[in-house]
């Protein structure tokens, strides 16, 4: 025997399908949307400042990763690049007080310790986008640095290097191959590593949260 539905329970079903359809395309366009603003987002954070890299097929990776804000930091990581042909990175101009990025890390703020610092979407867009450009070169370095300013003035006569992976033997090392360098120059900076000397910068955010606790061994000048 045929059993012809009333029409109320078509209605109901043709109710039930718009309604799953419906929110099928509102997902779609939300999702879509969502994904439109990621990728705007992205870009939008990439435009503050420029990567620039050189692949010598180096096992040693040197970066600047505050270009045009530590000053010439840039053009040491360029004049390394050139002489003894390790790989480089140099991140230019992500890093301001307009837009202070740390780039090494997902945070930004200006003139705050690294407790105050803020996380922020466009900083990990930076910071993804920083790693990613050093695995791009060399997805795991023998040595790893990092050349940054110092502006601090009981600072300003030394050279002070942050470690990560680097024993008290290496650390001793180190230091003496800098200051035999020294010696042949006219600059009258100290040095000072960590491990064997007192030191104030410690990169200790990097370390939480940053690309120091991503690539080592590292040195953080």
């Amino acid at each position: 025997m045929l059993i012809v539905a009333p029409p109320r329970s078509r209605q109901s079903r043709f109710i039930v399908l718009l309604i799953v359809t419906l929110w099928s395309l509102f997902f779609i366009v939300e999702v879509g949307a969502d994904s439109n603003n990621l990728v705007a987002a992205r870009e939008e954070a990439l435009s503050l400042g420029q990567f620039s890299s050189q692949d010598n097929n180096s096992h040693y990776i040197i970066t600047a990763p505050h270009g045009g804000y530590d000053l010439m930091t840039e053009v040491i990581v360029r004049e390394v690049c050139d002489n003894i042909l390790w790989n480089c990175l140099i991140a230019q101009n992500f890093r301001s007080k307009s837009h202070p990025l740390n780039v090494t890390r997902p945070t930004e703020k200006y003139g705050v310790s690294s407790n105050n610092e803020v996380r922020t979407e466009r900083a990990l867009y930076v910071y993804d986008e920083y790693l990613s450009q050093i695995y791009m070169i060399n997805k795991a370095p023998k040595l790893y640095v990092e050349i940054h300013g110092n502006s601090r003035n009981k600072s300003k006569n030394r050279i002070e290097i942050a470690t990560v992976g680097i024993n008290n033997d290496q650390a001793r090392r180190i230091k003496l191959i800098l200051q035999n360098a020294l010696s042949s120059t006219k600059l009258t900076q100290s040095i000072a590593i960590e491990n064997i000397d007192y030191i104030y910068y410690h990169a200790t955010s990097s370390k939480a949260q940053g690309s120091l606790s991503k690539i080592k061994p590292a040195l953080h000048f």
